[in-house]
């Protein structure tokens, strides 16, 4: 799911999650537009919407959520 995807399932204008993330919404746009982010921008935008970033490594069949990134 894209952001702009997440974004609009949780009802949420890019105004509205602008404001939250202290960005502008021009900002905001192009971050939803970007197919590489910085983890600090994605859990930026994703606390704006009320919600956690987490970053989990898969590898073979072992999943493990890294805790200082």
């Amino acid at each position: 799911m894209s952001l702009r995807a997440l974004r609009e399932s949780l009802g949420k204008t890019q105004g509205e999650v602008a404001h939250n993330a202290s960005m502008t919404q021009p900002q905001l746009s192009r971050v939803e537009r970007r197919s590489d982010h910085l983890v600090s921008t994605l859990r930026k935008y994703v606390r704006a919407m009320g919600g956690e970033v987490d970053v989990i490594v898969q590898i073979d069949d072992r999943k493990i959520i890294l805790s200082d990134v």
